[in-house]
């Protein structure tokens, strides 16, 4: 009786620790992904300057990218307009934009 007692606790404490452990790693993809998010807003000129060129130009958001309206306003602002827009997941995190050199 005393050993499945003590199977019943590990399992119980295994169990806590792979939650903690699942926890602390969604907090840290969190954390990674609003740095990225800062770091492209703050470079958003230069990416967008080299994406844009050319007739037809994609574009993919997603965490890693300036945010949809910096993107939107930035190709406007380069002579772009919006052609279509595909969410690629069911949160639409992640978009594939796909704009046309206005004419």
């Amino acid at each position: 009786m005393g050993i499945l007692i003590g199977i019943v606790v590990v399992f119980i404490v295994g169990l806590i620790v792979l939650y903690g452990l699942g926890g602390m790693l969604a907090f840290g993809m969190v954390f990674a992904g609003d740095k990225s998010k800062k770091k492209a807003e703050a470079n958003a000129p230069a990416i967008l300057d080299k994406a844009f060129v050319g007739e037809d130009v994609v574009f993919k958001i997603n965490m890693e990218s300036p945010k949809y309206e910096t993107v939107v306003l930035g190709a406007k602002a380069r002579g772009y307009r919006l052609m279509n827009e595909t969410n690629n997941t069911a949160s639409g995190d992640v978009k594939t934009l796909i704009f046309e050199k206005a004419t």
